[in-house]
């Protein structure tokens, strides 16, 4: 099943800042709720290990990431590759960093696939939770910014 998400956010920080955040495995982590782990295996490539609940259907995946196409400042696309027990997941996407104000505007695209169990309780259903964890994913960012002030 093919899902897309794509939103634009305001984080209250310059762009450098957010820019250093997004390359911190630590800080980046906190973009995905319920991810246990970010592990750096070589430069520009994690293992992430995250829980997932999508209505009454959760799994554990171990993902693979890659980040590629690193415009300095300006954002990245990456590559996720995960494999849980009811699904897998596939999928490509980008960050796009804009100055905007006395903030930076953050834009979040995101294309895959999910296959298994899990992609039976609908793409709509899906993609709202997706965007909703999405909004939890970038208040927790922010926080973490705020914090490493």
């Amino acid at each position: 099943m093919a899902i897309r998400l794509e939103k634009d956010y305001h984080i209250e920080f310059e762009k450098s800042r957010v820019w250093d955040a997004i390359n911190d495995p630590k800080i980046l982590a906190s973009i995905l709720p319920n991810c246990k782990s970010l592990e750096t295996i070589s430069d520009n490539q994690y293992e992430a290990h995250i829980d997932v609940k999508i209505g009454p259907i959760s799994s554990k995946f171990k993902s693979i990431l890659k980040i590629f196409d690193i415009n300095e400042s300006e954002g990245y696309k990456f590559q996720v590759k995960g494999d849980g027990v009811k699904g897998s997941m596939t999928g490509t996407g980008e960050i796009k960093l804009y100055s905007k104000g006395e903030g930076t505007q953050f834009t979040f695209i995101a294309e895959g696939n999910i296959t298994g169990i899990i992609a039976r309780v609908g793409q709509r259903f899906i993609e709202a939770t997706g965007k909703k964890i999405m909004d939890q994913g970038i208040d927790n960012f922010k926080q973490r910014i705020a914090m490493n002030a």
